[in-house]
């Protein structure tokens, strides 16, 4: 719910932003171009190390062994 509020001061606000004149804010299109820039070098670099770790590969393996027991107990339990 609080976030369906949010959305529309959001659009509100963002509005506001867009309406002044473009001499007034000649810093805010670089500053939001290096905040986006950073942020997707952040989320790159996050994916890669997730992708180069192990995790996944254990996790997948963790899940596969608990499915193949509950399997195998509800087999011996209903058999």
């Amino acid at each position: 719910m609080r976030l369906m509020l949010s959305l529309p001061v959001l659009v509100v606000v963002l509005a506001m932003v867009l309406e002044e004149p473009v001499d007034a804010r000649p810093d805010f299109s670089q500053d939001l171009q290096k905040f986006g820039s950073a942020l997707e070098e952040k989320i790159r670099t996050a994916i890669d190390h997730i992708k180069e770790s192990d995790f996944p590969r254990k996790t997948r393996n963790w899940f596969s062994e608990t499915y193949s027991k509950v399997k195998e107990k509800l087999k011996s339990t209903f058999s």
